[in-house]
């Protein structure tokens, strides 16, 4: 009975959670960020927050919801002639760390 209530709760938990959808609308944010700055004459930074690119109007905060309270960084700079270099990394609620390298691959990463 309680491996049938911990999986039902499991899946009801997992169907709750918001899935991120809007990868393209995540790009154009990244690409006009990096834009204004080169029109202003800054430098780009090698990374930016999702946080940095809702509170500068670049994306809607509804349309990165499904990462409510995590610490999202970007990366301006990596491409796949460095296959071990971080594109995103996220810090979760728990305090873990995890990244998606240019490679594809998904890593735990120390705290």
């Amino acid at each position: 009975m309680a491996i049938i209530v911990c999986v039902a709760v499991t899946t009801y938990w997992q169907r709750k959670q918001p899935v991120f959808k809007d990868a393209p609308k995540l790009i154009s944010a990244m690409q006009a960020f990096s834009r204004d700055l080169t029109a202003r004459g800054q430098r780009r930074p090698a990374t930016v927050s999702l946080r940095e690119l809702v509170s500068g109007g670049y994306i809607a905060a509804s349309d990165v919801r499904a990462f409510d309270g995590m610490d999202v960084t970007i990366s301006l700079t990596a491409d796949e002639t460095r296959p071990q270099e971080i594109l995103i990394r996220v810090r979760l609620p728990d305090g873990s760390v995890t990244a998606l390298l240019a490679d594809g691959s998904v890593q735990g990463l120390p705290k």
